[in-house]
């Protein structure tokens, strides 16, 4: 019932109007029907058809024409509408959802939900609405039987229903066998990134590459099994249709005259519209496939929706206004945050630790490969929601409904941090501004800034972290984190760093928080914190 789903969002009751539209052209379909049988018949008791045959004919076709057309039209644009809203949906629910439950989900079935499945959805619902008329043609072809024995609709009506139930429960069984194939295009998603984001290291390891590669082969290996087991069930169910398809013949010419005996005209109008049955029917199964594997990815779709529910937060305060504006100090006060595993059990814990970040102040932050230090600078900016302990600014507790605003106080460059084209969320920004930041920066002439855009985002790994920087100062928050910024930098700018950015940061009043292993520049610090095994130790201890 996931497509009926789909439909529920519709709060203008569109729908309804294209229910119309498909009647209508049924009925008009079935007038069709009933006009060229009466040709037919007088053709064969060698009448004239009148002109006036010949003017209904034409009207019922226009009438059928414009109502399918109509029909057909506003069934794709009302599909693709509904479509759209579940994407903004969706994704307006991943860019406010807690990053643990992104991390927990994974880019593999992110992807293949919101882009693979949504797409798959998006080229196929047109034809849903295809099939949807073939089911009106179809009540309508066997009503206008009715009119001509009641007893053949009768007979012709429970051989289809009953073929159509058959058929209905072969296709269930489809729908499990294409589950499992969701399940391995995921993984064969998740394996793929490895060859894009781990690109340099398999380049340096030619085991490491190879076996990389056995391991997608394998992966694709079993997903072709199961894609040819499923394609053997289509089969099955393509060959089913077929010969439903000629049983109904057979039944309408082979045994219904044995009942209408010397009435070899209403035969043929029966066989006619037997005829014109075997269309909407074939319309209907050649698409149950489409639309068992929508109503699998629509179900994957929803499940990932509803996993954001549960872990969604209340909407956020607006970003232009935050409360915690003009911060003097803040305090942690017995963080702990834990990773979990599925059953709950707790796989690494960083905590409890408490201290203050005074405003103005820069603190870095230093411990082993290990100890906790970013999951405890996702702490401090709001990204992980700790499990136990609170956070105060100012004395005032972060909260639920107050944690954006505090989120709002921070920039942050994280070692895998994202870097945009764009300068999102800054409105105009004055270009002159920008192209100065890029030159103390000292990346003039590799990257400019025009249109609202960077020219170019390939440059090295260093480079795109002085143009994360350039951002980050651009948005000119009240907190500053930079997870080893100067790890990726050579010695020059390692100092320009630590000597000018620092300091020109503290002339403007900013916090900084900064995880540095430098020793040299230990000195540049007002005050260093040191963390060992998610906890927090006096220096000299870790």
């Amino acid at each position: 019932m996931t497509l009926l789903r789909l439909l529920e969002t519709d709060t203008r009751n569109a729908y309804k109007g294209i229910v119309v539209l498909t009647v209508l052209a049924g009925v008009g379909n079935a007038g069709l029907i009933g006009l060229i049988n009466q040709a037919a018949e007088k053709a064969a008791l060698s009448e004239t058809v009148s002109l006036r045959d010949l003017i209904l004919y034409v009207l019922v076709f226009a009438f059928y024409y414009v109502a399918n057309r109509a029909s057909l039209k506003e069934s794709n644009r009302f599909l693709q509408e509904r479509l759209s809203f579940l994407r903004l949906r969706v994704v307006g629910k991943i860019r406010s959802a807690p990053l643990r439950t992104l991390e927990g989900i994974g880019h593999g079935q992110l992807f293949a939900a919101v882009a693979q499945e949504m797409n798959h959805l998006s080229q196929n619902l047109p034809l849903f609405a295809g099939a949807a008329q073939s089911a009106f043609l179809l009540l309508f072809c066997l009503l206008y039987i009715a009119t001509l024995s009641v007893p053949s609709f009768l007979l012709i009506t429970a051989f289809t229903a009953v073929g159509l139930f058959i058929f209905w429960r072969r296709r269930i069984a489809l729908n499990k066998a294409l589950e499992e194939v969701y399940a391995h295009e995921a993984a064969m998603l998740d394996s793929m990134a490895n060859f894009t984001d781990g690109f340099q290291e398999i380049r340096l390891n030619a085991g490491k590459n190879d076996s990389l590669f056995a391991h997608f082969s394998e992966i694709v290996g079993e997903l072709e099994r199961v894609v040819v087991g499923v394609g053997g069930r289509w089969v099955l169910l393509l060959q089913f249709s077929n010969i439903f398809l000629y049983a109904l013949l057979g039944l309408v010419i082979l045994v219904l005259p044995m009942f209408f005996e010397g009435a070899t005209d209403t035969i043929y109008k029966i066989a006619a519209a037997a005829l014109f049955c075997i269309g909407p029917v074939t319309a209907i199964t050649a698409v149950s496939h489409l639309y068992a594997r929508a109503a699998v990815g629509l179900g994957h779709v929803y499940r990932l929706e509803d996993a954001l529910d549960r872990a969604e937060p209340p909407p956020k305060l607006p970003a232009e206004a935050p409360s915690f504006a003009g911060f003097e100090r803040i305090e942690f006060e017995s963080i702990r945050f834990s990773y979990l595993d599925p059953q709950g059990q707790a796989l690494f814990t960083s905590g409890p630790w408490d201290f203050t970040l005074h405003r103005g102040e820069t603190v870095f932050l230093t411990g082993g490969n290990g100890s906790g230090k970013s999951t405890m600078m996702k702490v401090v900016c709001g990204l992980y929601t700790p499990g136990e302990g609170r956070i105060l600014v100012d004395g005032d507790p972060v909260t639920d409904a107050s944690r954006q605003a505090y989120r709002e106080m921070f920039t942050a460059i994280f070692p895998d941090f994202h870097l945009f084209d764009r300068l999102h969320g800054l409105g105009d920004v004055d270009p002159a501004a920008v192209m100065r930041q890029i030159e103390w920066m000292e990346l003039a002439g590799k990257v400019s800034f025009a249109d609202g855009r960077f020219s170019t985002l390939e440059l090295s790994t260093g480079q795109r972290k002085r143009l994360a920087m350039v951002v980050s100062l651009l948005e000119d928050r009240d907190i500053y984190l930079f997870d080893e910024w100067a790890a990726d930098q050579d010695a020059h700018f390692r100092e320009v760093f630590y000597t000018e950015i620092l300091a020109e940061l503290k002339r403007r009043g900013k916090t900084v928080l900064a995880v540095t292993h430098d020793e040299r520049y230990w000195s540049r610090c007002d005050r260093r914190l040191v963390l060992d095994l998610g906890s927090v130790v006096p220096p000299g201890d870790g």
